[in-house]
């Protein structure tokens, strides 16, 4: 469970603009995160940051990347939770994720910390 966990860490590293340089790509592995489509990865950028950013804990928000043939979309649940102030990293909050793709399922929780300009960095897997 935790090497499926820190591969998914990993590809989501990958896909959203957040500085992450120590995560492995051996790790990547087959990740559903992988098949979204490449015209689909800024909206699911957005997603993530909206969520973050906004959504409500222990509200759950659905993205779905976009149809195509002969391919399973890609189908992400995330849960955000609190806001937490810390002394050495600031803002953060763990965000609970579901990606599935077909019968596929992994599900994750990672630690996000808010930077100084605003966006948001991976800081821990739980």
């Amino acid at each position: 469970m935790q090497k499926a966990l820190f591969r998914l860490a990993a590809c989501t590293a990958l896909l959203l603009p957040f500085a992450v340089h120590a995560l492995p790509l051996a790790r990547l592995n087959q990740s559903a995160l992988l098949h979204i489509p490449a015209q689909d990865v800024p909206s699911f950028k957005s997603f993530v940051g909206q969520t973050l950013n906004e959504g409500p804990a222990g509200t759950v928000a659905e993205w779905s990347s976009s149809a195509r043939p002969g391919k399973f979309p890609v189908k992400v649940l995330l849960n955000p939770g609190a806001k937490v102030e810390t002394q050495s990293a600031g803002q953060c909050r763990l965000l609970s994720a579901q990606v599935s793709q077909s019968r596929t399922a992994h599900q994750w929780k990672l630690w996000f910390c808010q930077q100084a300009d605003g966006s948001w960095k991976i800081s821990g897997l739980e």
